[in-house]
């Protein structure tokens, strides 16, 4: 592909036949779920575009009766137009949901780390809220013999956009290889509302937190460059010279993707037996349609 700008960047990123995206990753889910004899699956629902589409996509998949929605949000953190718009949703999808104040069980373990000498500041306290729900979300699974459905997509994913067993404590990732902007078009596609389609990103970990301003950039300036760099296969060089990119983010991007591999990895093992592992596929972590 030969890339004059920017623009052909964004062109060739939108120009995912959605529809088949969809579908692929319906049978993804429905694979997954035959495979694993879960009984049913648990989402977390936040009210923003990227579990919104995950609930509808595994809806679709499995039906509502087979879905349960966790809304988590925490006091003081978490705006009431998020909560209003997960309920919104969760409406649309038709499923059975349960609202849990994320606070009463992360606030608590504040309080327990506060008291061994150990205070907690914004970061590492948003990412106790993250893991606190990860906690909810599996033990509601483990109850109900579920598996837990995730989120994140591939700009997140490639970022390290997310926290380690919080977020990224998840069985499986359907929306895993769609980046964000390819996430609003699907989302508005299946009829979720414009505003949580296309609503500002944010982790929601502490009061006025958003993707934008941590990352320098919004997805739709990030995801061409991801898309210039992941599909397409660009050196950094390369995609530093394309008209309407701006040089200083790539080298941003590239060094958030180097530094958060470990996050997108099993936990490294080392080698100690010889022995081959003929008939047993330890490759679990890439699909294959049977």
């Amino acid at each position: 592909m030969h890339v004059r700008s920017i623009d052909d960047l964004r062109r060739a990123l939108l120009s995912l036949d959605l529809r088949e995206a969809c579908r692929l990753i319906c049978e993804f889910i429905r694979d997954y779920f035959e495979r694993s004899g879960a009984e049913r699956a648990v989402i977390g629902v936040s009210g923003g575009v990227d579990s919104s589409l995950t609930l509808m996509l595994t809806v679709k998949a499995l039906g509502r009766d087979a879905v349960l929605a966790l809304i988590m949000p925490h006091r003081g953190i978490t705006p009431d137009a998020d909560v209003r718009d997960a309920l919104e949703v969760v409406r649309l999808a038709g499923v059975e949901h349960r609202i849990i104040y994320v606070d009463e069980v992360s606030s608590r373990v504040r309080e327990v780390l506060s008291d061994a000498g150990l205070p907690l500041d914004r970061v590492s306290y948003g990412n106790v809220i993250a893991r606190s729900r990860m906690l909810l979300l599996y033990a509601f699974a483990n109850a109900m013999r579920a598996i837990v459905v995730g989120a994140g997509d591939k700009s997140e994913i490639l970022l390290g956009y997310f926290t380690k067993y919080g977020d990224g404590g998840v069985d499986i990732l359907p929306i895993g290889d769609l980046y964000k902007t390819q996430v609003r078009l699907m989302a508005r596609m299946l009829g979720i509302p414009e505003r949580i389609a296309f609503k500002p990103s944010s982790p929601r970990l502490w009061a006025g937190q958003t993707a934008a301003e941590e990352l320098g950039a919004d997805y739709d300036e990030i995801d061409p460059i991801l898309y210039a760099l992941v599909e397409l296969g660009m050196r950094e060089d390369d995609v530093k010279e394309i008209p309407g990119v701006r040089g200083e983010l790539v080298e941003s991007l590239v060094r958030r993707v180097r530094a958060n591999e470990h996050k997108r990895m099993f936990p490294r093992i080392p080698k100690i037996q010889r022995g081959p592992t003929v008939g047993i596929d330890w490759k679990f972590t890439v699909w294959r349609r049977r």
